[in-house]
């Protein structure tokens, strides 16, 4: 190796170590997770041109298997692998490739140490279902026990009338959408956002809707407002 290995490896941990917070994400249990690309770019910070990042893979009808091998200098200095089934969660239906390419780089970063502060398992973009409630808070106002608005007589017609308002600030034909154009429109919406609390306003409306949606659904839609609120933040450093 034309570098010192284990010093240019010190240093991409201790920076790795001191990531600015606002690039981590929340994960299960409420830790902070650093993503992929932030630790890809730490390494090829420090390791430039004498490192590759190499990932192959192999596919099946119903799974993505992918492997890659980090080498510096010539070098093999770690390796990582990950299995995808195309038939499991909205995004592996479309992107199970990329899903996979994903998880094995973050794998073989990790078992050179550059660890994201967990082994990513999966899309590790979804923020883990325990983060959802921060995400779209219950009404409880709105929402009986069932999930569904309360026809109920007093406070019951309050809620009636708040899921009321809730469903006319959805876009038009809403209901008859299949639920990948609902998906499609709720991003094209929460783009728009210019600042991390406009996220939050304009993903307001669609909280009923949310948590109608199956567990993999709503991780998706997670992931949509983590990366829309990177992004921002991205955008103002």
């Amino acid at each position: 190796m034309s570098i010192d290995f284990n010093k240019t490896l010190a240093a991409a941990t201790l920076e790795l170590a001191n990531i600015d917070k606002k690039l981590k994400v929340a994960t299960k249990g409420s830790k902070k997770y650093t993503m992929v690309a932030d630790r890809v770019r730490i390494f090829r910070k420090h390791f430039g041109v004498d490192a590759q990042i190499d990932t192959t893979q192999t596919f099946d009808e119903s799974y993505v298997r992918s492997e890659t091998t980090i080498s510096v200098g010539g070098n093999r200095v770690a390796n990582g692998i990950a299995e995808e089934d195309r038939r499991f969660g909205p995004v592996n239906k479309t992107s199970a490739a990329e899903n996979a390419e994903t998880s094995s780089i973050g794998r073989a970063l990790a078992n050179l140490g550059l660890q994201g502060g967990e082994y990513p398992s999966g899309d590790e973009l979804l923020i883990a279902i325990e983060q959802q409630d921060k995400e779209f808070p219950v009404d409880n106002n709105v929402y009986s026990q069932t999930g569904k608005p309360d026809d109920a007589s007093g406070s019951g017609n309050k809620s009636a009338a708040a899921s009321s308002q809730h469903r006319q600030d959805l876009p038009p034909g809403w209901d008859e959408m299949d639920l990948v154009t609902q998906i499609q429109k709720f991003s094209s919406v929460i783009e728009k956002a210019t600042h991390p609390g406009q996220v939050d306003k304009l993903k307001t409306p669609y909280e009923p809707w949310f948590k109608k949606q199956s567990r993999d659904v709503q991780k998706e839609l997670i992931e949509k407002l983590a990366s829309v609120r990177k992004g921002i933040l991205n955008a103002k450093n």
